[in-house]
């Protein structure tokens, strides 16, 4: 079956892990953020085959039909850290990967 159902308890468990530690360190908030496929640093030093195949793949999958840039990610960053009522949640910024 390939990496992808170790990929999928690796995030369910980081998932899980945000959801526990907003309960135990309250007040404190505890957000996680799951980016998709981001066209940006962790990319570009790959061989440029297999970023691109890496890409059109992705682009396949998501209903957005695109990749996410590192800015999309900080948004998503920077509304957690502003929206004070916001714990013990997962966003996805991912063009709608995680609905396929």
């Amino acid at each position: 079956p390939g990496p992808a159902p170790a990929y999928a308890a690796c995030n369910a468990a980081i998932e899980g892990l945000g959801r526990g530690l907003a309960v135990e360190l309250a007040p404190v908030r505890v957000n996680v953020v799951s980016p998709g496929t981001i066209d940006g640093n962790l990319w570009a030093g790959r061989p440029a085959p297999d970023r691109e195949a890496a890409f059109v793949q992705y682009r396949r999958d998501t209903v957005l039909q695109r990749l996410g840039t590192e800015d999309e990610v900080a948004h998503t960053v920077l509304f957690l850290f502003t929206n004070g009522y916001t714990t013990g949640s997962t966003l996805y910024p991912d063009g709608g990967y995680t609905l396929h």
